[in-house]
């Protein structure tokens, strides 16, 4: 066995010795070991102890291989340290976004074309370089500074700092408007062990200017077709009224449903207004103290009439000790309320069930509050798009033909806003679940 793996030894020293023989680094130590053999030489021609010439020659050449064994494995190491970074360059060469990686004391280590294209700055420029806050007023590396640090950028759109990756979406006005989105993820190995971080920075400016051209078009035409909805609503209003002459029963019948399809087109375009504004961030926020239990029975009440038709039960289960009154918008949180009610009620089925919970949070002091359905569910191919804008399932079409597919949307935002977050649970032909959380502590509300 010692013999294999002495052998085994030999083997895989003279392997990377025919390696490395002739390379650069090596040269040293077959620099050292002709002036041993030399001395070797010397040691048994002109000694005349030859024992002692045998033993310290001996000595000499164990010290040369073992110099060699040492020399052989850092080079080794060494070639293959350079081997991955070079592999590693050429990754990163390839990603078209710009991407920076940097040490726990925040010198730059590596960087990317791309970045080198949008800071202006070379690799040599940057590479070596500790980027600290107090360079974000530099000429030059301002413009990085604010990357690795996005708090400091002019203005800090989205951010999502709860865990790794991070995400924080910035705008900078000089010396061009520019929209990116900066993910940053830590640099582990397979021990835990920190070692860096690594940002990859979108560019999200063409996307952004599109989205503004959409909002500013539903904006306008939204405004364009509210003032008229409005007079027709009235109009009806007042042929309905019996001060304008008599109606017989079908008249009464087809202006009712005339009266019915104007407030639902007047509430599309109340959504659409609200999504514009909340991509132009104009939605507006008034937070004061409010008893969420009481937003919930007032929902309730409003939507009680449309759960009727089809014997369908709302129940909220209040929780006890109650919950004490905190910081929201009630406006908006009774929009949320509604959205979610209003659609549990709507892909219910016939004797169906809406029930509400509310719930505090063991870790975060926050309050979960979750509205459950027993109706028809939602495949699990469609779960990603729910929250989108404008998305409604074809089997939600098939029950429920109007809709804008902007409620949801507009619930996540106005969560969002709110520092919570939104998600649902679904199972077809089971029913949903949608939850939302709340901060209880008005710190943890973003600023507005």
């Amino acid at each position: 066995m010692k013999k294999l793996s002495i052998l085994s030894f030999l083997q895989r020293f003279f392997s990377r010795l025919k390696r490395y023989f002739f390379s650069f680094e090596f040269l040293p130590f077959l620099l050292l070991g002709l002036l041993i053999v030399i001395q070797i030489v010397f040691n048994i021609l002109l000694w005349e102890e030859k024992t002692f010439a045998i033993v310290a020659s001996s000595i000499l050449l164990i010290f040369w291989v073992a110099s060699a064994i040492l020399a052989l494995d850092l080079i080794d190491i060494a070639s293959r340290l350079d081997l991955e970074r070079k592999q590693i360059n050429a990754m990163l060469r390839s990603i078209s976004d710009p991407v920076v990686a940097y040490t726990k004391n925040f010198e730059v280590i590596l960087v990317n074309p791309a970045l080198e294209r949008l800071t202006g700055l070379s690799r040599k420029e940057l590479t070596g370089k500790v980027i600290t806050p107090e360079l974000s007023n530099d000429a030059r590396y301002g413009f990085l500074a604010k990357i690795i640090f996005p708090s400091l950028a002019p203005a800090v759109v989205e951010q999502e700092l709860e865990s790794y990756p991070q995400r924080v979406k910035v705008k900078f006005f000089e010396p061009q408007e520019l929209t990116l989105e900066i993910i940053t993820t830590k640099v582990v190995d397979e021990k835990g062990t920190l070692y860096g971080f690594l940002k990859v920075i979108h560019n999200l400016t063409r996307e952004e200017n599109l989205k503004k051209i959409q909002a500013d078009f539903i904006t306008i035409a939204a405004h364009q077709l509210r003032t008229p909805l409005s007079g027709l609503s009235w109009i009806i209003e007042s042929l309905l009224d019996t001060k304008l002459g008599s109606l017989n029963d079908t008249q009464k019948d087809l202006l009712q449903k005339a009266k019915q399809a104007i407030l639902q087109s007047i509430e599309t375009v109340e959504d659409l207004l609200n999504a514009a504004q909340i991509e132009e961030g104009k939605f507006g926020f008034q937070f004061v103290r409010t008893d969420i239990q009481k937003l919930i029975e007032d929902v309730l009440q409003k939507l009680q009439p449309s759960a009727q038709k089809d014997n369908i039960k709302l129940i909220f289960y209040r929780p006890q000790p109650p919950i004490k009154p905190f910081i929201m918008d009630p406006i908006r949180i009774k929009l949320v309320l509604e959205i979610l009610v209003d659609n549990a009620i709507k892909y219910n089925v016939k004797n169906g069930e809406v029930r509400i919970r509310l719930r505090r949070l063991e870790d975060k002091p926050f309050l979960a509050v979750s509205v459950e359905d027993t109706g028809i569910g939602i495949a699990p191919k469609e779960m990603s798009k729910v929250f989108t804008k404008f998305f409604r399932s074809p089997r939600v079409v098939k029950k429920e033909t109007t809709g804008t597919g902007l409620g949801l949307y507009l619930a996540k935002n106005i969560i969002q806003r709110h520092g919570g977050k939104i998600w649902v649970k679904s199972e077809l032909n089971r029913g949903s679940t949608f939850t939302f959380t709340l901060p209880l502590d008005p710190s943890y509300i973003p600023p507005q």
